[in-house]
């Protein structure tokens, strides 16, 4: 059966979860599968360990030769060092061969200023942190920008809003590679409150709501985010 290539790019000040999100979920499907279905590596310019910008350490391999066969998946993580990384034009050369000879291509968070400035979002309607969606319109207005949608899809570019959205992005490329079974076991082994789906929007994800330091009436506000349509009346809470 077929093995998916996947590399994971990071640079130095790279938010972990883009990175270790993605790397999990692909991972799992391994697991569930019981094989390789994706080989997954993590690249940076330079090789060994760099700094992200939590502190966390991650280790990295070079940029590979893609002369004999580009990869199946490039996925772009985000973080506070993307900006730096945009002037490193060893990997945006690297990232622009990669990336348009990819069968598939996924932003997470602010992963997309890098892959907008190797021109590879131009005319492309993609998502990113709600926080960075307006400085991704203003310097990139090549790019559609929509900051509503935790992921969106537009045709073998895929992106996420910010962090943990990866997660979900990464879930999707494996229920259309490997169909929804295998992609919610993999949610549930992450212990994922649940899948969303890329038309939810990241402003109204349960994440977002102000939770009360009361405990019944925190308990209140969990019980209509799991169910908002059942019936909440007083007398019945």
């Amino acid at each position: 059966m077929r093995t998916r290539t996947a590399m994971i790019v990071a640079f130095p000040g790279v938010q972990a979860l883009d990175v270790t999100g993605p790397y999990e979920v692909l991972a799992g499907a391994n697991s569930c599968l019981r094989r390789e279905a994706y080989d997954v590596t993590v690249v940076a310019s330079s090789p060994g360990t760099l700094r992200s910008e939590s502190g966390l350490e991650l280790v990295a391999r070079g940029l590979p030769d893609l002369t004999a066969q580009p990869p199946d998946l490039v996925i772009v993580a985000g973080g506070s060092g993307v900006h730096d990384a945009t002037d490193d034009e060893i990997l945006l050369s690297w990232l622009r061969d990669a990336g348009s000879r990819a069968e598939r291509l996924a932003t997470v968070c602010s992963g997309t200023f890098l892959a907008a400035s190797a021109g590879l979002l131009d005319r492309r309607r993609v998502t990113t942190h709600w926080a960075r969606a307006d400085r991704l319109a203003r310097e990139h207005p090549e790019v559609r920008v929509d900051a509503d949608p935790v992921y969106l899809r537009d045709g073998n570019v895929w992106s996420s809003a910010g962090v943990t959205a990866g997660i979900d992005l990464c879930l999707a490329l494996v229920s259309e590679d490997h169909g929804p079974d295998v992609a919610q076991t993999v949610a549930r082994w992450l212990v994922m409150f649940l899948h969303r789906p890329g038309w939810q929007s990241q402003f109204r994800a349960p994440v977002w709501v102000e939770r009360a330091g009361d405990d019944a009436i925190r308990s209140v506000q969990e019980r209509v985010d799991a169910d908002p349509s059942g019936d909440h009346r007083i007398a019945v809470l």
